[in-house]
């Protein structure tokens, strides 16, 4: 009885193994990206220059799949440097946004912006964080 539940077993294996594998998802699109912007240093409280500059990927998944990812880097014109990601899903519906940026000093910024939309555009969680970390 073992035998033959082993040799069943086995036998459904194999012809798994020769189906044909269900088609893998497109790789996501990549777009370089490029943006500056004017802003303010949260540790001075003067006025900035932000860059941001990166790779925005879109994959794409139905009707309502679609998500964005933007993998960056982001300096100022203040010295400071850092990384962060972007994404956002189902065109813009929910967007999040997380970056820390460091100076020579050891100060620290940290931006953090999260939006949520609901199927009508009207906006039902929006948070925004820019402060200094020393």
């Amino acid at each position: 009885m073992k035998a033959r539940f082993a040799l069943l077993a086995l036998a459904a294996i194999f012809g798994l193994a020769l189906l044909p594998t269900a088609a893998t998802a497109d790789p996501p699109a990549a777009f370089p990206f490029e943006e500056s912007f004017d802003s303010v240093n949260p540790c001075t409280g003067l006025d900035d220059t932000t860059t941001v500059t990166g790779t925005f990927y879109v994959y794409e998944r139905g009707v309502h799949g679609v998500s964005h990812r933007l993998d960056r880097t982001v300096t100022t014109s203040s010295g400071f440097t850092g990384h962060g990601t972007e994404i956002s899903i189902d065109h813009d519906s929910i967007f999040e946004v997380h970056d820390v940026l460091t100076n020579h000093a050891g100060e620290h910024i940290l931006a953090s912006f999260v939006f949520v939309q609901d199927a009508h555009g009207t906006p039902r969680v929006e948070h925004a964080d820019l402060r200094c970390a020393p």
